[in-house]
C-alpha cells in the first residue's frame, strides 16, 4: 500500500511540474543549493564519501552536469565575464567555455560547506530553457535538521 502511495504521489508531482515551460521552485537540494526540475527531464545521482555528482539530461536534450563538493576542478577566474560576485554568502563565479559551454562555480564565504560546480553543454539551441533552468537555482543552508532556502535567485548574473 505504501509503495502504490509513492507512485500516486510521483506522478501527481511530475504532472503538476508539466504543464508550464517554467521551471519548478526547488524541489532538488544539493546542500548548499537547491534548483528545479520539471516532467521531462532526466538526472543520474552518485555519491562518494566527500562529493556528489548530478548528471542531468533536459528535456531539450541540454546537458548539465553539478558536482557538489569539498575539491571542485580548477577555475579560470582571469577569463571568466563574472568573477567571485557575492550572493547570500556564496561567491558566484561564470566562465564561457565556448558558443556550447558553460561553467558556473558556486563557493562559500568563510563556512564550511560544499562547493557547486555546474556544467553545462548546449545542444539544442533552446537558449530559454537552459535560462530557466539555471534561475531556478536558490542558495540554502542546512543544519541536521533542515534545509532553509532563500527566495533570491542564486545566477541572477549569469549569462549564457
Amino acid at each position: 500500500m505504501k509503495g502504490l502511495f509513492a507512485s500516486i504521489l510521483i506522478l501527481m508531482t511530475a504532472s503538476a511540474c508539466a504543464s508550464t515551460k517554467l521551471y519548478p521552485y526547488c524541489n532538488v537540494f544539493i546542500g548548499t543549493a537547491c534548483f528545479g526540475m520539471k516532467s521531462g527531464d532526466e538526472y543520474k545521482y552518485t555519491s562518494q564519501v566527500d562529493f556528489r555528482i548530478y548528471e542531468i539530461k533536459l528535456s531539450s536534450e541540454d546537458e548539465v552536469n553539478i558536482y557538489s563538493g569539498y575539491h571542485p576542478a580548477s577555475f579560470d577566474y582571469e577569463g571568466a565575464y563574472l568573477s567571485k560576485e557575492r550572493v547570500n554568502g556564496y561567491l558566484v563565479s561564470a566562465l564561457k567555455v565556448d558558443n556550447q559551454r558553460h561553467r558556473i562555480l558556486i563557493e562559500p564565504v568563510g563556512k564550511r560547506a560544499p562547493s557547486v560546480d555546474i556544467n553545462i553543454s548546449m545542444s539544442s539551441g533552446d537558449k530559454g530553457l537552459i535560462i530557466e533552468f539555471i534561475k531556478s537555482f536558490r542558495s540554502c543552508t542546512r543544519t541536521k535538521l533542515e534545509t532553509a532556502c532563500k527566495d533570491d535567485i542564486l545566477l541572477q548574473s549569469v549569462v549564457l
